[in-house]
């Protein structure tokens, strides 16, 4: 390899080291809460990051520089989760995610980021292979999105009172891997 070559692939090693961790390009896109409806928030967004600079998990990610997808903010539940703060609803110019307090009660009322998906024969209570109960312990709601049933405390998920943050698809134990948030229809896959 001659001196060109090793240094584009040295910028290109460091360049992959500095950017965050990105989600599969198959997988679809979990938007931020208060986000328009699918269609609507891809209009409205402009790429601009503010949401994501102000994210203390840092769970709102963008596209990889190199990716030929729209410039619009997505979150990988399963490697870090939305902790409902509201940060980016207070900062978006443009409305694309709309103002959200960050009472209990009103992102109980007015957040849908994604229904729960739970694959009983990968979650260990459900299976067999163990008791769990970290996306109980974690949910925000729990007791209202999800509950413990039966005599291993399987969880139970109600999507019509979960908000979609992701928090228990990102607790859930490496070795199951049972829970997804699926994104409303229509969202795009992220790049």
């Amino acid at each position: 390899m001659n001196r060109r070559g090793l240094l584009g692939a040295a910028g290109a090693v460091a360049a992959a080291a500095l950017l965050p961790r990105r989600a599969r390009a198959s997988s679809p896109a979990l938007r931020p809460p208060g986000a328009l409806p699918p269609g609507e928030f891809e209009q409205a967004c402009i790429g601009c990051f503010r949401c994501a600079e102000v994210c203390p998990p840092k769970a709102i990610r963008f596209p990889a520089l190199l990716s030929l997808a729209a410039v619009q903010p997505f979150i990988d539940a399963r490697d870090r989760a939305c902790i409902l703060c509201m940060r980016c609803t207070e900062v978006c110019p443009t409305g694309a995610l709309l103002p959200v307090p960050a009472s209990s009660e009103a992102v109980a009322r007015q957040v849908r980021m994604g229904t729960p998906v739970l694959e009983r024969r990968d979650c260990l209570p459900w299976n067999g292979r163990g008791v769990c109960r970290l996306c109980f312990y974690v949910c925000p709601y729990a007791g209202t999105a999800v509950e413990l049933v039966g005599p291993r405390q399987a969880p139970l998920f109600h999507a019509e009172t979960c908000v979609g943050c992701g928090l228990c698809e990102e607790a859930c134990p490496g070795e199951a891997r049972a829970i997804r948030i699926r994104p409303p229809e229509g969202a795009r896959s992220r790049g």
